[in-house]
Parts: structure tokens; C-alpha cells; sequence
């Protein structure tokens, strides 16, 4: 199923974050970025059974959301997985930064769900 793509935009802390997910046929792309400036601050890559890489920028977190998503979804599709992330919020609080974790989270538990269908199988 080469060329499927969709994308989805939560808001958090009054700001989008969109994930843009691109299955190439040989592997998923995902994109996260927003909140109050969008960019790239770490990339994962992963594929079903080997370690995963993950490099984070200097002064930037998205490395662990970039780890979490490319080694979980590798477990659900055939191929490598390639996550990028960036999610900046100025003065953002612990709070905060759980508050974006877990709607992340769920949004990965959706994602999941849909690779589970028609729209992406594995």
C-alpha cells in the first residue's frame, strides 16, 4: 500500500501538535511537531526485533517521545519505522510536559489501532 498518508492535529496547552504519518510500502515516516514552534529535535529508527537508534539534537527532549513511538509501531508493521519529533512550549511546566506526554500517548494507542485496519496493513 505504498503512497497511504494521513495526518491529525491535537491541541495542548492551546497549541497544535500534528502527526503526519506516511506508510511508503516498505516502511511507516511518522512526523510529530508543534506546540508553540515546530521543528526537528531528535529522530528514531526502528524495525521489528533490532535496537533502536535515536539521536536528539543538543538542548532538545523529543528523543524520548521519537524512541517510545518508532518501538512500539515497529512491533505492529513490517519494514523500518522512522520517527521524527519537534514540540517546543516556552516556560513549560513538569506539569505541562505530562500533560503533552499523555496526549501523545494516546494518540500513539490510536495510531495503533489503525494500523491494526485496512488503512494500514501490516
Amino acid at each position: 500500500m505504498s503512497g497511504k498518508e494521513c495526518s491529525k492535529t491535537i491541541t495542548v496547552l492551546g497549541h497544535g501538535i500534528t502527526i503526519h504519518v506516511y506508510d511508503t510500502g516498505a516502511g511507516i515516516n511518522i512526523l510529530i511537531e508543534g506546540g508553540e514552534k515546530g521543528h526537528i529535535g531528535a529522530v528514531a529508527v526502528a524495525e521489528s526485533g533490532k535496537a533502536v537508534a535515536e539521536i536528539s539534537f543538543p538542548s532538545h527532549k523529543e528523543g524520548i517521545v521519537c524512541k517510545k513511538w518508532a518501538e512500539t509501531v515497529s512491533r505492529s508493521v513490517s519494514g523500518p519505522v522512522v520517527v521524527e519529533a519537534g514540540i517546543h512550549y516556552n516556560n513549560i511546566t513538569e506539569e505541562g510536559i505530562r500533560e503533552v506526554l499523555g496526549a501523545l500517548d494516546k494518540e500513539l494507542e490510536c495510531l495503533l489501532e489503525q494500523l491494526k485496519s485496512a488503512a494500514f496493513k501490516k
